[in-house]
């Protein structure tokens, strides 16, 4: 899901972190808030290190869950609450004098009780009795014979891996905040790209893929059904509050990567700013090219990989995160689960943030309407290549 900047609690908890953070500041906080601050850190990367490593920790208070809980703990116990709302606690672990403690506000208690509600940390599994080796040596011949041993069964091999998605932002790298007039500016250019591309979708079965909040479905107001699937359990619910009473629209837990859908399902599918953040980016397009009808239409957007930015990082040899996709390397995800490429457009691109070095520089122009609106319609005449991100268009034959 992407960042929903339309939601009070989470827009004021990123603008208090932007008037907050610090250039050498670490942040912890749940996934979402990597797109309106590119330097936060899963709560994964938490497993077995102390509160210490990172400046502010931010908690959902419906999602403690998916912390660690031994961390979790010793946040409690060695950070100071310096902003709460409805649905967040944020924590700092080296609190200045002028940071008011608001343990003993509302907002905090509430956080207490849903941390005292949580079921007790399952004990570690013990050792496994087997390990695999990948060459394992024969016994010498002289030795006497090992007693009998199980054999373990053998495991479906997985998938290969795909690294942590990097901050989604590659112009913001590293350690940049986004405005947020230039954020909205990037999340309408979007949804303008997604009414262009789709029109008002009419009687159409509409798949929205890492639907966060359901915020893409008012974009086809004539589709006679919606369904958004997430594995964020928090989003559902508020997309699904949004949305009640409006019986075209339905929504689900579901991985994108294994799809719980007939064949030919539906017409139409969005992968809207979610593509870079799943782990297994090909299966989804499969899933996704499989529950399509013929003729159906699939429209994502991605971080490009080899933007005019990330070239210009290469030639200068600086370090570049794994991010994003390539525009051939995501036609050819694409041509393998049987979708072709029928359109495919540029998002945003500014020299400024193309030079590196140059984003500090620029930081005021971040808000100016002027720049944001260039920055817009270069993306647009740069086309996919080029652009910092870019939309395609596919259809299944």
């Amino acid at each position: 899901m992407s960042f929903p900047h339309d939601d009070a609690a989470w827009a004021e908890t990123a603008e208090f972190l932007r008037g907050q953070l610090a250039p050498s500041d670490r942040v912890l906080a749940p996934d979402p808030f990597r797109w309106a601050i590119p330097r936060a850190e899963r709560f994964a990367t938490a497993a077995g290190r102390p509160p210490g490593d990172y400046r502010w920790v931010v908690t959902h208070k419906g999602e403690l869950d998916r912390i660690p809980r031994s961390f979790l703990d010793a946040v409690v116990r060695q950070a100071r609450p310096v902003f709460a709302n409805p649905v967040f606690v944020v924590f700092v672990t080296k609190p200045q004098p002028d940071q008011p403690d608001l343990t003993e506000t509302d907002h905090v208690r509430a956080f207490a009780a849903n941390l005292a509600a949580l079921p007790p940390e399952a004990a570690p599994e013990p050792e496994p009795l087997f390990l695999a080796l990948d060459e394992p040596e024969p016994p010498p011949p002289a030795a006497p014979l090992p007693a009998p041993a199980m054999t373990p069964p053998p495991r479906a091999p997985r998938p290969p891996s795909r690294p942590a998605p990097a901050p989604p932002r590659p112009w913001l790298i590293p350690g940049g905040v986004p405005g947020t007039r230039r954020e909205a500016a990037f999340q309408a250019e979007l949804d303008w790209l997604i009414a262009d591309y789709l029109g008002p979708a009419a009687e159409e079965a509409v798949l929205d893929i890492a639907c966060g909040q359901g915020r893409l479905g008012a974009l086809l107001p004539d589709a006679a059904r919606i369904t958004g699937i997430d594995i964020a359990e928090a989003a559902l619910a508020e997309a699904a509050a949004r949305h009640a009473g409006l019986p075209r629209f339905a929504f689900a837990r579901m991985d994108a990567a294994r799809l719980d859908f007939p064949e030919s399902s539906f017409d139409t599918a969005l992968l809207i700013d979610s593509l870079d953040m799943l782990a297994e980016p090909a299966a989804a397009l499969a899933e996704a090219a499989r529950v399509l009808a013929r003729g159906g239409r699939l429209m994502v957007s991605a971080m490009n990989r080899d933007s005019l930015f990330l070239r210009a990082q290469r030639r200068l040899g600086l370090p570049v995160p794994p991010l994003g996709f390539g525009v051939a390397e995501l036609t050819g995800m694409l041509r393998a689960a049987g979708l072709a490429v029928q359109r495919a457009d540029g998002l945003f691109v500014s020299p400024g943030w193309a030079l590196p070095g140059a984003a500090p520089g620029l930081a005021a122009l971040e808000e100016e309407p002027e720049f944001i609106e260039a920055a817009r319609r270069l993306g647009r005449r740069a086309g996919p290549e080029d652009a910092l991100g870019f939309c395609l268009l596919a259809r299944k034959a």
